[in-house]
């Protein structure tokens, strides 16, 4: 099985860049070494929905839907997906025939996100962004934001509203006074067609966001917003605004 992998992994860019005789023999040798059954159940398993889709037009000789499965894939432009059953599927119109299983890519699918804009409004922290479940097709998508203690594993939810002015766009209002003290990492959860996928937020971001610490009072507490070392986004709460002691161990931790 690892020697199959290896052999299909070579069907990118590598494989477009072939002449037309070098394409025939690589896709006859590669149609021997799958054999006339196809690819076993494990090899399934252990194989990401693109490859057992490379797999499946060579078995079936289909030569000028492989090279468009492929020069979609290098031009960044997949298949978008459909969801039946609580299971995403890949949707191909140029491939017929294709088993269910093998355009499966329930497990593969994320979600896409941006954070557009984070500060402070009064005393209430605004977050806004983009989030939608990657290439599954839907007019709707619910946006929801979760604030995790690191340690504790404790969730805070927000429930974001769209946004007008950007596609998939959504807007968060969290009041940071009902949170307990403690460090929260911001993740954003998108929601369509009965599925789920959850991210950790803020390490993509649009252009000109401010990424330096902000801090502010909340009611009884003190809240730093900021964002790790991985970039991602997290607040630090802490009990009544302190003096400079309290500055100088937010600035500390900041990174972490």
């Amino acid at each position: 099985m690892s020697v199959l992998h290896d052999v299909l992994r070579v069907y990118d860019h590598r494989y477009l860049s072939l002449d037309r005789v070098q394409r025939e023999r690589l896709v006859e040798g590669t149609r021997r070494v799958i054999g006339e059954e196809g690819l076993s159940e494990a090899a399934r398993a252990a194989m990401p929905a693109s490859v057992r889709l490379r797999a499946f037009c060579i078995q079936h000789g289909l030569r000028e839907e492989l090279e468009r499965l492929i020069r979609d894939e290098a031009e960044g432009s997949p298949a978008g997906a459909v969801v039946v059953g609580g299971r995403i599927y890949a949707m191909y119109p140029y491939l017929r025939g294709v088993p269910r299983q093998d355009a499966d890519i329930t497990t593969e699918v994320g979600v896409e996100h941006r954070l557009d804009a984070v500060g402070w409004q009064g005393r209430r922290l605004r977050i806004r962004g983009v989030a939608a479940l990657q290439r599954v097709e839907t007019h709707h998508t619910a946006v929801d934001l979760i604030l995790r203690e690191r340690t504790s594993g404790r969730e805070h939810g927000i429930t974001a509203e769209p946004r007008p002015d950007a596609a998939r766009g959504f807007e968060a209002v969290a009041d940071p006074a009902e949170v307990e003290p403690g460090r929260w990492d911001v993740h954003v959860a998108a929601t369509s067609l009965g599925v789920t996928r959850e991210a950790r937020f803020g390490s993509v971001r649009a252009e000109g966001v401010r990424t330096g610490p902000q801090r502010r009072a909340a009611g009884p507490k003190d809240v730093a917003v900021y964002f790790t070392k991985g970039g991602h986004l997290a607040l630090f709460v802490t009990g009544a605004p302190g003096g400079t002691s309290l500055r100088a161990r937010l600035l500390r931790r900041f990174g972490r």
